[in-house]
Parts: C-alpha cells; sequence; structure tokens
C-alpha cells in the first residue's frame, strides 16, 4: 500500500511542480505578429518566401514543419514561441483548445499567428485570462481524461495491453518451461534444437521489429489479428530471457541434493516437485518479475501494428483535443500500477510458497 501512495504523491507533486513552473514563467508578449520579432517561429504549409516573413519579424528564427501534431507539440512544450498556418488550421487549432489565440494575419488573410494564451498581451493586460490555477487545470483535465471519449479511449486501451501481457506472459512461461524440460531432460532433440535456436534469435531482435515483422510478413495472409499477433511476437521474444534464467536456475540445484532425495527413496517427479523447483523459483523469481515488467512495457508498442493500446489512445486523446500532458500522465500513472501489480503479485506468490506453505 506504501508504494501506491508513492505513486500518488510523486504524481501530485508532477501536477504542482508543472503548475509552478506554468505560472513562473516570464516570458515575452505578443499583440501583433510584428512581436514576434526575434522570437522561435514554426511554419506549416507556409507558401511564402522566408525573406517575407521576415520583413515583418526581422530576426525571427524561422523552421518549417511537416506535421501538425510535431508543430503543436514544439508549440505546447515552449520549443517555439508561435506559429504562422494557414487560416483554416489557425481554426482548428484554436476551436480544439481554447488555451491557443489568434495575434493577427500574415502576409494577407491566408495565413495567422497562433501562440499560447498566456503569451497574448491583450489577454494578460485585460484580464481576459481570468481562471486561476486550479481552474486551468479542471478545463484541462475534462479535456484529456474526464470527457466520455477519452476515457472510453483509456479503458479500451488499458484492456488491449492488459489482454495482450496477460496472455503473452503465459505462453512464454509455457514455451520457456517446454524448452527447459527438453533441455534437461535430453528429449525430442530434433524439436528442441531449432526451437531453442529460433527463440534465441528472435530474442535479440527489438520486440517492435518482432511484433511489425511477424504482422507484415508472417502472419500477413492469416488473417489473425494484431492482438494475436502481438502476443505471439512477445510471447516468443520473452520466453528466451525466461528458458534461460529456469535452465540456470534448475542446473545450479546441487547434484548432492538430488542423490539425497533419490536415496531417501523420493522418485524422479518428486525430487523436480518437493527438491529442485522450489529452490530454483525461489532464486529465480526477481529475476522473472523483471522479465515480466520488460513484457509490459513492451506491450506498448502494439501501436505501430495498428492495435489501440495505451500508447494509442493517448495519442488519439492528444490528436482530438490537442492535450499532451494529461492522457500521457494517466497511461504513465496505469503503467506504474500495472507494474506495481505485477510485484505484489509475485510477492503474495513467494509468501504463499516459501513462507507460509
Amino acid at each position: 500500500m506504501y508504494k501506491l501512495c508513492y505513486i500518488l504523491q510523486v504524481l501530485l507533486l508532477c501536477v504542482f511542480f508543472g503548475g509552478a513552473l506554468s505560472a513562473c514563467s516570464d516570458k515575452k508578449l505578443y499583440s501583433t505578429p510584428e512581436d514576434l520579432a526575434g522570437e522561435k517561429v514554426g511554419l506549416l504549409n507556409v507558401e511564402l518566401p522566408q525573406d517575407s516573413l521576415l520583413d515583418i519579424m526581422p530576426g525571427a528564427e524561422l523552421e518549417e514543419y511537416g506535421k501538425f501534431m510535431q508543430l503543436f507539440l514544439d508549440l505546447n512544450t515552449g520549443r517555439c514561441d508561435a506559429a504562422v498556418v494557414d487560416s483554416a488550421m489557425a481554426v482548428e487549432i484554436t476551436g480544439r483548445n481554447s488555451e491557443y489565440v489568434l495575434i493577427g494575419n500574415v502576409c494577407g488573410s491566408c495565413y495567422q499567428a497562433v501562440v499560447h494564451e498566456s503569451r497574448c498581451m491583450h489577454r494578460v493586460q485585460y484580464g481576459i485570462t481570468s481562471l486561476g490555477w486550479w481552474e486551468n487545470w479542471k478545463i484541462r483535465l475534462e479535456r484529456g481524461l474526464l470527457n466520455a471519449d477519452a476515457a472510453s479511449l483509456l479503458l479500451k486501451g488499458l484492456y488491449t495491453t492488459i489482454v495482450i501481457f496477460f496472455f503473452a506472459a503465459i505462453f512464454a512461461v509455457l514455451l520457456a518451461a517446454l524448452l527447459t524440460y527438453m533441455a534437461i531432460k535430453h528429449k525430442w532433440v530434433y524439436i528442441y534444437k531449432p526451437l531453442s535456436w529460433m527463440v534465441s534469435v528472435l530474442h535479440d531482435i527489438p520486440p517492435v521489429v518482432l511484433m511489425m515483422f511477424f504482422y507484415y510478413v508472417v502472419f500477413v495472409s492469416s488473417g489473425l489479428s494484431g492482438v494475436v499477433v502481438s502476443i505471439i511476437a512477445l510471447g516468443i521474444y520473452t520466453s528466451g530471457s525466461l528458458y534461460k534464467i529456469f535452465k540456470i536456475h534448475i542446473m545450479q540445484v546441487g547434484k548432492e541434493q538430488r542423490e539425497s532425495a533419490f536415496m531417501l527413496g523420493l522418485k524422479e517427479r518428486q525430487v523436480y516437485r518437493y527438491v529442485i523447483l522450489p529452490q530454483a523459483l525461489k532464486s529465480s523469481m526477481p529475476l522473472i518479475a523483471g522479465e515480466l515488467k520488460l513484457l509490459l512495457r513492451s506491450t506498448s508498442y502494439a501501436g505501430y501494428i495498428a492495435q489501440k493500446d495505451l500508447v494509442k489512445a493517448a495519442d488519439a486523446i492528444q490528436s482530438d483535443t490537442l492535450e499532451a500532458f494529461i492522457p500521457l500522465l494517466v497511461v504513465s500513472l496505469l503503467y506504474l500500477l500495472l507494474s506495481w501489480a505485477i510485484t505484489e503479485l509475485l510477492y503474495w506468490l513467494y509468501k504463499k510458497l516459501f513462507v507460509h506453505g
């Protein structure tokens, strides 16, 4: 429970620290495009010579963008001070996020300059920005989390992430256990050799590349959904490390213990069940927990094969509302909670098997 409280404290610190930074920022205010002289200005689909723009904004640092979201993210994080876009795009930005305002036309009525409301001189001087810090955060929460569309996207993304992780973990454990059994018992060599080689090779490939290769090449004509392909790819990837963990920790149990167990009249199956496997599991559990957490983090790559996981949900909310901080913060918190749940579950299993059992 204390870990959950620690996570919530970190969250509150992030929120208040971010608010303090935004409140304490002392930057230049703009009322017209001419005030952007010497500032960093992002351009998107502006078909004008830069010399014409520099005549209006002397000394401005102009940077052209190819994607709307990249320009907005830089504008939102302060990497650029203002944006010059076509009028239709400017209306879209200010309509989807009321924190951004227009400060005037640039070279006619085709292009508009867009800035954050805290940088607009008229809104600051005449008190148009009258909402307090907490009211602004309430609006951001409603826009990026509490509205029905955002909540639905996050719940669906959370469900997809949990499904991929749960079944990929089961598949990885079963495959690793099978490989370990065949390696120790020297059975089915003709199956074990190519299978272990395949798992070892695929484990050296980044999981995102492996998922894309399986989805767009291996199973491209199979009709399998991206969730199933993600489970297969991540299961195989994780089984490579779990197989090594299982094998090493089973083999490190001393021969003296095995021989003593046989001398006591235990059968081979009983030796593994009561002597070898409990010791191997006890020593390997921290490593297993680490691999399962790595598997959980790898589920964030499902968006690369068009799956609506948590990361994809945050990206969709960001695209719809132009609110980046809130959905990303919520997704980060959800991943922290899932990771904490894995740790607590394995700790409970450890106590059940080795402390109270």
